[in-house]
């Protein structure tokens, strides 16, 4: 079962994000920081994880680049209210950029082809 970590601050975005993804079959976790989200992947093997950007303290591009140095086998995709083209320059190479405003559909499809696919 391939595991999926949701991090962003705003709670009900982590709920309607877990309730998607693990009804569709996916084991998730959530965490609403950076620093939650770097402890779950120290101790667990993620396959895929939900970045926000804008999140008190550190932003998700924090994560990012930690994630680069010591969690490659992650794949990322950043998701925001940021434009795309804003998201693409905020953070580099992620394996995909969702705006939220593109709603839950077009997430879950671009989920289930780099799970599928391995893309990134």
């Amino acid at each position: 079962m391939k595991k999926i970590l949701v991090v962003d601050d705003e709670e009900r975005i982590r709920e309607i994000y877990t309730k998607l993804l693990t009804d569709e079959g996916f084991s998730v976790m959530a965490a609403p920081n950076v620093w939650d989200a770097n402890e779950i992947l120290k101790k667990d093997q993620i396959d895929l994880v939900l970045l926000d950007i804008k999140m008190p303290q550190a932003d998700g591009s924090v994560l990012y680049d930690a994630m680069q140095l010591f969690h490659r086998e992650s794949r990322v995709i950043v998701t925001s209210v940021y434009a795309l083209d804003e998201q693409k320059r905020i953070i580099k190479e992620a394996a995909d950029y969702f705006d939220k405003s593109q709603g839950l559909e077009i997430l879950l499809t671009k989920v289930k082809n780099i799970l599928k696919n391995g893309k990134f």
